[in-house]
């Protein structure tokens, strides 16, 4: 075990003259005493403390004293024992002087001799240079931790880890924030120091925001800076609030009910779009009222280029382009390109067959329909008769709403020849 050295100093501070008189005067009393009167007795001895002692004590006393003594160096002793094997190594070559009487000078070891504390750096008595502790700062924690487990931090040498240090700092400086450095460096990169100022500055921002809107909405429109909105459009997506048909300055409905010449209409139509957004309209007016026009024509003038114009009439003249692009909108998530006020078809629709449908033919040839049940609840929430096919004839397709909800589902089925 490494005690040896701690148990020698705390045996160092008896009176050596009161040992050697004890031991003594037990050696005597262990001697065999005889009955002999020819054997001389030992004389007595002075019960007095001898004179190299000068306390003044009597022999008993200096017996009582060095029993307590050696009771106080087996405690120590147990405590050693009980520690863990670092804290053992460290107090056997550093032995701790605190637990030594006032004005004691016990021998030192090795380790002393060359480092008094460990825990310090120390300057070489040749070149003058400092050196750095035995124990760096994070073993130096270590120690402390373990010290402060088994309650003998007192024991320990001055270190700056040392729990009286670290009271007496914050009481000095305060405790220290985040990414502030009070008291000390901050290690790390700037942003890393800065993560506190900006989350505070975030949070200062949340905080004001309430007021910021009430502020917002009590200013007058005239006061609130307008917003200038443009749209891109493709010769393939005319973009929102527009599409092909737009273009032309003609309906979807108008030009199904035109049954005749279609194509007719969609040529003069093509024409007239022609002549109402020619280039050479702004050809007159300032750099900057063109540029101007060029900005808003999108959505004041709905002025519109020539390819775009050329790719409506390109697409609309082909019946069977016309009849894709048709289902195109119709199946376009929230009706995108349909203008407000025209029907708004909604998401969520399901493709089935025509034979997966109910049949109804119990009203008559009049009453016949094919029903669905809807989860919204409705058991006949999907409903059309013979007269809704035939009008999506040409389709092969019927789109069908929920009577209860916004719900909608395509029936795809065929037209057999009659024979």
């Amino acid at each position: 075990m490494h005690v040896h050295g701690w148990v020698k100093a705390r045996h160092s501070q008896i009176c050596p003259a009161a040992i050697d008189q004890a031991s003594r005067t037990t050696k005597e009393r262990a001697r065999p005493q005889s009955n002999d009167p020819r054997i001389p007795s030992p004389p007595r001895r002075n019960r007095q403390c001898p004179s190299a002692c000068t306390g003044g004590h009597s022999i008993e006393q200096f017996n009582h004293i060095y029993l307590l003594k050696m009771a106080a160096a087996e405690q120590y002793i147990q405590l050693a024992k009980a520690l863990p094997q670092q804290l053992q190594r460290f107090f056997a070559r550093w032995p701790p002087a605190s637990i030594l009487p006032a004005g004691a000078t016990p021998p030192k070891t090795g380790f002393q001799e060359i480092t008094p504390n460990p825990f310090s750096p120390q300057k070489h008595a040749v070149t003058g240079k400092w050196h750095d502790p035995v124990y760096s700062l994070r073993r130096q924690a270590e120690i402390v931790k373990l010290a402060r487990q088994h309650g003998v931090e007192e024991l320990l040498p001055p270190t700056v880890k040392g729990t009286e240090y670290r009271i007496a700092h914050r009481v000095e400086h305060g405790l220290r924030v985040k990414g502030t450095g009070v008291g000390q460096k901050v290690k790390g990169k700037i942003h890393e120091r800065m993560v506190q100022p900006r989350m505070e500055k975030r949070r200062e921002a949340m905080l004001a925001m309430p007021k910021l809107i009430k502020e917002w909405k009590k200013r007058p429109p005239s006061a609130k800076p307008a917003l200038s909105l443009t749209m891109s459009l493709s010769p393939v997506d005319p973009g929102e609030g527009h599409t092909y048909y737009t273009i032309l300055g003609i309906t979807r409905k108008l030009l199904q009910e035109q049954t005749a010449e279609p194509q007719q209409m969609i040529k003069r139509a093509y024409h007239r779009a022609l002549l109402q957004n020619h280039p050479d309209k702004y050809k007159g007016q300032a750099p900057s009222t063109a540029s101007a026009t060029s900005r808003n024509s999108r959505t004041s003038d709905n002025a519109f280029t020539i390819d775009q114009i050329s790719t409506a009439y390109k697409v609309l003249s082909d019946p069977k382009s016309r009849a894709e692009y048709d289902r195109s909108l119709d199946l376009a998530p929230n009706n995108q390109g349909l203008k407000r006020g025209e029907q708004a078809f909604q998401t969520g629709i399901e493709n089935v067959d025509l034979d997966d449908l109910e049949f109804d033919e119990s009203g008559g040839p009049d009453a016949e329909c094919w029903y669905r049940g809807c989860r919204c609840g409705n058991a006949r929430g999907f409903l059309f008769t013979e007269a809704d096919l035939e009008e999506a004839g040409e389709n092969r397709e019927l789109l069908v709403g929920c009577q209860d909800c916004s719900l909608w589902m395509k029936v795809h089925f065929a037209i057999v020849a009659d024979d």
